[in-house]
């Protein structure tokens, strides 16, 4: 940089004197011409003012176009970039830009900032439902993305909906029991898991009661699916059995003790153990978890299963869980226990599957915090699976996952638009880098400096440190751009899709079916061609 400083300077001393140097070189070289009339003498000068000019100008091109970095030389991704990170391959859609697809085809999560009503139905999930070749599981709070997207899905493989308040659906169900290998080395370690979602504790430690309903509850899961009748294998009988009186309640316990299950019988004996206070407060916090299983809709469909959780390796499956808005933080455990099962159901076989099967988790924090995605965001990817996280704002990450660093990262793409608030906006400039801004300024002195005939010349040169974009930039970009960040790769700034209008999409989704959520924004037209 001394270097650089000091090459700088003695361009500058030149060029300021350049008017001296170009004068006598030309008036020599007319000299010349006129006394020689055109001989060897003149095109040598001539030759040698060209050479010097030459120089001169190359030096300053090199010094003016020299990128300072002292601060950082952060810049955005330009083509080059994006060809050489792969994006332009194959894999789950991140957005597009120079008119084309960009696709992430690497092991690896996504992570979406973006709040509600901004085109994440629009612009990410549905392009991807319309594109992914293999299984995927959506938490599709409105149902919107399968009613768009299901005539599409169905061409490629089985399409569930498991959505126990619509009525006009076909009926799909799930029995979370059946999870549970029974008869096997696994049963208790899969009862076990089924428990700690049912009791989960929103990602603080667990206390005593929490601890002590899950055990309970795990000897009772074991209890219904190896000792019960199969039309009582499910969890409305295990709630049942919670809500029986002090008498009958105390018989369950026995029947436990006296099991031949050695679990079994250590959890029921275990249990009549404990005094009168305790057991009351163990059985009244399982009693909650399981106190949206009283619902008969519910009920209807969780006491059957129309396709298995290992199905979702084993061939292209699209399960879509649907929960009405309103019902959201009443069924929160149901929720969270589908898609629970369903990332645990990725490392029961080691055989990767011929797509990965992709997780599109819209209003992640409507889970409430899930353990199976929050540890297996680390190693999920290596089973052949893709969790794309989706969340409103840092702060919802923030409150619901107190490892919440570690998943940002740990997804090798994350992506934002949108941003509405500025503890975002500031973790999205930090993520884009610094550049460095060089200034100037400098004063001439002595006889016609305003001729550049200056005696003295005093320059300072001054670099600083900002953002590639401010936080206040970041939360004015236009709507239809986004910043997408990939492992491995500069910063992007893309744009934004919509399935809709991208001619890529045409034919594959069901245009009389508007999506709310970004519809009234962005006009989705029913003229549009339908599926065939």
């Amino acid at each position: 940089m001394d270097y650089l400083s000091q090459y700088a300077r003695l361009l500058r001393v030149l060029f300021i004197v350049i008017p001296y140097w170009s004068f006598v070189a030309l008036g020599i070289s007319l000299l010349a011409y006129y006394a020689f009339e055109g001989g060897p003498l003149t095109w040598l000068l001539m030759a040698a003012f060209g050479l010097l000019v030459m120089v001169l100008a190359l030096g300053l091109a090199r010094l003016f176009s020299a990128t300072p970095s002292a601060y950082g030389k952060a810049t955005f991704a330009g083509l080059a970039d994006l060809r050489q990170a792969g994006l332009f391959k194959r894999g789950p859609i991140i957005g597009k830009a120079k008119g084309r697809h960009l696709r992430f085809d690497q092991p690896g999560h996504l992570l979406t900032f973006a709040p509600t009503r901004s085109g994440k139905g629009v612009g990410a999930v549905i392009p991807n439902l319309l594109d992914h070749p293999g299984s995927v599981v959506v938490t599709d709070i409105k149902g919107e993305n399968h009613a768009i997207t299901r005539a599409y899905r169905e061409t490629l493989g089985q399409v569930i909906a498991f959505a126990p308040f619509d009525p006009t659906l076909s009926g799909d169900g799930y029995n979370p029991l059946d999870f549970i290998r029974t008869f096997t080395p696994n049963e208790v370690d899969d009862a076990r898991m089924i428990a700690e979602m049912l009791v989960a504790p929103d990602g603080k430690e667990a206390n005593h009661w929490e601890r002590e309903a899950r055990t309970l509850l795990t000897g009772l899961l074991l209890h219904v699916a190896l000792e019960r009748k199969a039309q009582e294998r499910n969890l409305h009988r295990v709630r049942a059995l919670l809500m029986r009186d002090r008498s009958g309640f105390e018989a369950v316990i026995d029947a436990m003790a006296q099991s031949p299950h050695i679990v079994i019988s250590t959890i029921g004996r275990g249990f009549s153990q404990k005094e009168d206070k305790e057991r009351g407060a163990v059985i009244s916090t399982a009693q909650s978890r399981l106190e949206p299983f009283d619902s008969p809709l519910l009920q209807a469909a969780t006491n059957h299963s129309s396709f298995k959780m290992e199905d979702l390796k084993r061939e292209t499956l699209s399960l879509f869980i649907i929960i009405p808005p309103e019902y959201v933080a009443v069924y929160q455990p149901v929720l969270r226990l589908m898609v629970g099962l369903a990332t645990a159901a990725m490392t029961r076989e080691a055989k990767r599957p011929k797509h990965p099967v992709l997780f599109l988790l819209d209003e992640l924090p409507a889970l409430g915090h899930m353990r199976p995605i929050e540890d297996g965001i680390g190693y999920l990817a290596g089973y052949g699976a893709i969790l794309w996280l989706f969340v409103q704002d840092l702060d919802q990450l923030q409150k619901t996952y107190v490892k919440w660093r570690s998943m940002i990262a740990n997804c090798a793409v994350r992506q934002a638009f949108n941003v509405q608030d500025t503890q975002t906006a500031e973790l999205l400039s930090g993520m884009l880098g610094q550049r460095t801004v060089r200034t100037r300024s400098g004063s001439r002195s002595g006889r016609f400096p305003w001729l550049w005939m200056a005696t003295n010349f005093n320059e300072t040169v001054a670099e600083t440190g900002r953002p590639l974009l401010s936080p206040a930039e970041i939360m004015l970009l236009p709507e239809n751009q986004m910043l997408v960040f990939v492992q491995g790769c500069k910063p992007i700034l893309a744009e934004k899709l919509r399935y809709f209008s991208d001619r890529y999409f045409r034919k594959r989704f069901d245009a009389t079916v508007s999506n709310n959520d970004d519809s009234a924004d962005h006009g989705v037209s029913a003229a549009v061609p339908q599926i065939q």
